[in-house]
């Protein structure tokens, strides 16, 4: 099936001064991560959700990343359908294709839930510290990321390639902003959902282009019981601040 690149959605960061990194949450030193991780393998169908008409990234990669909290735990969970992402959009965005902004959807997610999840916490996560980037996809079955897209990302994810720096990177404009999830890593590559496919993102890639990532505590996970080594009442009451 030919792979084609969708739309942009995703506006600004803005990080609440309520909340701390991550791993200051950790009620002691979190363990090393694994070499490798692969939370993606269990799904077999990624929809656009909506992302070929929209920019409703933010929104997809909230439903993808239900989608494989769902295969990780054996919950049953609602994921939503290509509609009702759009229609959680439309609503968030109040009726308009403008975008939105990660930590506001991860409050809508948290308070008021999206299609009948409720996270129960979330914290931003230092896009340059890479142990802790790995440590919140293992532990936690993946994190809520934030890029700037440069335009041959685009012409790569269409060919079938992962996003590399190729040669003359430094004079590739910038589209616009992207949601994407984490799903996975290993000693060559980070894996994320975008577009209805797995996409290999390599770490120098990562490091120049993504200006946010969140590790957010699922309800699935609380549902089975792991909370792996977070002070989660701290974190809940910073959260009350935001």
């Amino acid at each position: 099936m030919a792979r084609a690149a969708g739309k942009f959605g995703k506006l600004r960061p803005q990080f609440p001064v309520a909340l701390k990194e991550f791993t200051a949450y950790a009620a002691a030193p979190l363990p090393d991560p694994p070499p490798a991780v692969d939370w993606a393998k269990n799904v077999t169908n990624w929809p656009m959700d909506g992302n070929d008409r929209y920019g409703d990234c933010t929104m997809a990669a909230a439903a993808h990343t239900i989608q494989s909290w769902n295969a990780q735990t054996g919950s049953k969970d609602s994921v939503p359908t290509e509609q009702q992402v759009i229609d959680q959009y439309l609503k968030l965005s109040g009726g308009k294709d403008t975008g939105l902004v990660e930590s506001h959807v991860l409050k809508s997610w948290q308070n008021g839930g999206l299609w009948g999840n409720k996270v129960v916490a979330y914290a931003p996560v230092n896009v340059h510290d890479l142990t802790a980037l790995k440590q919140t996809i293992s532990l936690f079955g993946g994190v809520y990321a934030g890029i700037q897209v440069p335009s041959n990302a685009q012409t790569q994810f269409a060919a079938g390639k992962p996003w590399t720096l190729d040669p003359g990177w430094q004079n590739q404009s910038i589209e616009g902003g992207h949601a994407i999830p984490l799903l996975g890593y290993d000693a060559d590559w980070l894996y994320c959902i975008t577009w209805g496919a797995v996409q290999p993102i390599a770490w120098d890639w990562w490091s120049t282009y993504s200006d946010e990532a969140w590790a957010v505590l699922s309800q699935e996970y609380k549902e089975v019981g792991k909370v792996n080594g977070i002070d989660l009442a701290t974190l809940q009451s910073d959260l009350q601040r935001v």
